[in-house]
């Protein structure tokens, strides 16, 4: 009998313990952030700074990249999703842009002030489950080098100082 009464009793205390723990899990497991903005390399008295595009047309995520610094630049993108979603990267209709590493490159200089061709990048379901997720873009620019080729390898010079302004909800822009 005594026995008996220990194992309710431990149930008890587990099931307690199991009521106290979902809510918390529950939010680690639902929680979501979203978050805008760039960062701006500054070489000597000039910056390198882009800004990425998108929208979404049905099942298609848009994609392009202005450079609003003052030097021409390179670009890249990697466009992330869930794992249970796929990409499915547009040759056709995303002229100039090829895929590679992961990436997807933009093959000409960016002039400043001048913006990209458009990418098209499909969003797949893996399955059939109705859920919401989230695309993820990230942009980043490369420096042209003196042969014309990207800098992608290239290290940042300890001279160097990066800013890194980040949009609040309204909309404001707030350097750190």
């Amino acid at each position: 009998m005594i026995k008996k009464k220990y194992l309710v009793i431990v149930a008890a205390a587990l099931l307690m313990i199991s009521a106290v723990a979902v809510k918390p899990a529950m939010a680690f497991l639902t929680d979501t952030h979203n978050t805008a903005g760039t960062s701006i390399v500054h070489l000597s008295d000039k910056k390198i700074e882009i800004i990425p595009k998108e929208r979404i047309e049905k099942d298609i995520k848009v994609i392009s990249v202005e450079n609003t610094g003052d030097l021409p630049v390179y670009a890249r993108v990697k466009v992330i999703v869930g794992r249970t979603q796929g990409l499915i990267f547009d040759k056709d209709s995303s002229k100039g842009w090829s895929e590679k590493d992961g990436y997807y490159y933009y093959d000409s200089i960016i002039e400043p002030g001048k913006t990209s061709n458009e990418l098209y990048v499909k969003i797949d379901p893996k399955n059939t489950a109705d859920e919401e997720f989230n695309v993820v873009v990230v942009a980043e620019a490369a420096r042209v080098k003196n042969d014309g080729s990207a800098g992608w390898d290239e290290k940042i010079a300890k001279e160097t100082s990066i800013t890194t302004p980040t949009q609040n909800e309204g909309g404001a822009t707030n350097e750190d």
